[in-house]
């Protein structure tokens, strides 16, 4: 099969493709402009078109011209960006995933999922937080998650789309830079390289969920053929900034960690995953140790 990657130049987007092509799937990427700084090792083997996900034309073109079969809409500006451009964000993040819901019922795709986020849930609900739980993001990046969920459903509903999406919690990993949990990689990437890292969320708790099991889910996502629900948590365990600097301390010993304790971050701290579980099959394979030892290796295996 083809399956196309809208963002497949970025973090979770690199990654994936990777992970097809070990499957011998036939890759296609989408993006405005070529860029191989994550993909590097991989630009030849894969299909790179130029195309705004924005145009419906455009994202028309892309999968009639190269018989795609799958989408994985993985686009969306950083959660900072989205928060000073709202009208940018509402066309990066929500406008794509109409084109794409529009695209997959007039070309009859087989299969469209989407990469979601915890930032969907009300900040104050208990932990942890199922896919029942409130849906009153703080930010305009998890307000634009919402209304694109939204629509993967109605599309769902109404015209018989196949839409999933997978509502990720905090991403780690070789290649992650920017938006506000940035300070999650460079921790780690930084330390690795000897580099000295200074952390302003001491003391922010997250669900930590290293790219690789995050990648697995997105498999899992597309090769299931009977589900539910639908929208799913991916995360793999909790903790604070301070207790990952540990385990990076203790790996690295030499690591030169300044913490601070200056923010937090706008969603709840922990989630139940088990309807995952149940449906995808997703058990995290890397707990926060098993993803730090890894995510060091990856880095200076590159160096």
């Amino acid at each position: 099969m083809t399956v196309l990657i809208a963002g497949g130049t970025g973090f979770i987007g690199s990654h994936l493709a990777r992970a097809l092509l070990e499957q011998g799937e036939r890759v296609v990427l989408l993006g405005r402009t070529p860029n191989n700084r994550l993909i590097g090792d991989i630009a030849s083997r894969v299909t790179f078109v130029r195309g705004d996900a924005t145009s419906l034309a455009d994202v028309l073109h892309a999968i009639k011209d190269h018989g795609v079969s799958d989408v994985y809409h993985l686009i969306a500006l950083l959660a900072d960006v989205s928060q000073r451009q709202p009208l940018s964000a509402f066309k990066a993040n929500t406008e794509s995933t109409l084109n794409f819901l529009e695209a997959a019922r007039l070309l009859g795709l087989r299969r469209v999922i989407y990469a979601s986020s915890v930032a969907v849930y009300d900040p104050k609900a208990a932990s942890p937080v199922s896919e029942s739980g409130p849906l009153r993001p703080a930010s305009v990046y998890g307000e634009t998650k919402v209304a694109s969920e939204f629509y993967g459903m109605h599309y769902q509903r109404s015209f018989g789309v196949d839409f999933r999406a997978l509502r990720f919690t905090t991403l780690y990993g070789p290649g992650k830079t920017g938006g506000s949990t940035g300070i999650c990689s460079t921790l780690i990437e930084h330390s690795a390289l000897g580099q000295p890292v200074d952390a302003d969320a001491a003391d922010a708790v997250t669900d930590w969920l290293y790219i690789k099991d995050a990648v697995r889910s997105l498999l899992l996502a597309r090769d299931v053929d009977a589900v539910k629900e639908r929208i799913y948590n991916i995360g793999a365990g909790s903790y604070s900034v301070r207790q990952v600097a540990g385990v990076v301390q203790r790996l690295i010993p030499d690591a030169r960690i300044t913490l601070r304790s200056e923010r937090t971050f706008p969603w709840p701290p922990a989630y139940d995953c088990r309807k995952a579980q149940e449906e995808l099959g997703y058990v995290p394979r890397f707990g926060i140790e098993e993803g730090i030892r890894d995510f060091i290796a990856d880095v200076r295996k590159a160096r």
